[in-house]
């Protein structure tokens, strides 16, 4: 197996690096670890020449990004929590998800683990939810969704509940068996939701759940495969055909602030 995991974090010796180490060592797979803060992202310019097939006008990695993650078997998202929330990079590199659409059918085979690991409980945030989001966004087949307590480095190989879920992650990322923990949305095993009329909506796959976070209506057709293609290529072009014929009215509102 030859897994490929995406870290956003500073830290050559940090917990995010040695989860993946250990998994891969587990698995004797394999393994190329693909350092976001060492690689050149930049901001999507919202642009969508993608959409219409042409090459990102954008010189930097995000395709050498794409090329290894079509050259994996498996892909392990393990990187840390910062205010709450994911890093700044991975999520540089979220926004630039669009240029993913020609690899969906081929990324939707490829395994995935994420890993979140947090200092603090309490300060968790929903960093985890942003990393599967990321997962999602590229179309990989997220089949766990591991949230780690490890605030010192290497303390998550140091711990053995840590190391009880490293060698789950392992398990999993062998027999291909998605696995939903405590507190997660059973269909695309998100961890943050919205109330609305008296019932809990996962904002990532749109489910509806009641407080035991049973399915009362699932939404799989959000954020699937299927969806992607219908969006991208047909929704979001349409759009961008209504903004060509609507150009002059649309500037002539925005001159107005100007």
């Amino acid at each position: 197996m030859k897994i490929l995991a995406i870290t956003a974090s500073e830290r050559k010796k940090g917990n995010s690096e040695l989860s993946v180490k250990y998994i891969a060592k587990k698995l004797n797979a394999n393994l190329e670890i693909l350092r976001l803060t060492k690689m050149k992202i930049e901001p999507c310019k919202a642009c969508y020449a993608c959409l219409y097939g042409k090459k990102c006008e954008i010189n930097d990695d995000v395709y050498e990004i794409l090329t290894k993650i079509e050259e994996s078997d498996a892909v392990i998202i393990s990187s840390p929590v910062y205010f709450l929330d994911a890093t700044s990079k991975l999520k540089a590199l979220l926004d630039r998800a669009f240029l993913a659409i020609p690899y969906v059918d081929s990324f939707s085979r490829k395994k995935c683990v994420v890993l979140t690991h947090h200092g603090f409980a309490e300060g968790r945030g929903w960093a985890s939810a942003t990393h599967l989001m990321f997962a999602r966004a590229f179309c990989l087949n997220v089949l766990a969704n591991v949230e780690i307590h490890a605030t010192l480095p290497a303390e998550v190989v140091a711990k053995k509940e840590n190391v009880e879920k490293l060698d789950l992650a392992a398990k999993i990322l062998l027999s291909g068996e998605k696995y939903v923990a405590d507190g997660q949305c059973p269909v695309c095993l998100n961890t943050v939701f919205r109330h609305a009329d008296g019932k809990l909506i996962c904002p990532l796959c749109l489910s509806e759940l009641d407080k035991e976070l049973k399915v009362l209506k699932e939404g799989k057709w959000w954020l699937s495969r299927e969806w992607f293609k219908k969006h991208f290529f047909k929704e979001l072009l349409e759009l961008k055909e209504e903004f060509k014929k609507r150009r002059e009215e649309l500037e002539r509102a925005a001159e107005r602030l100007l």
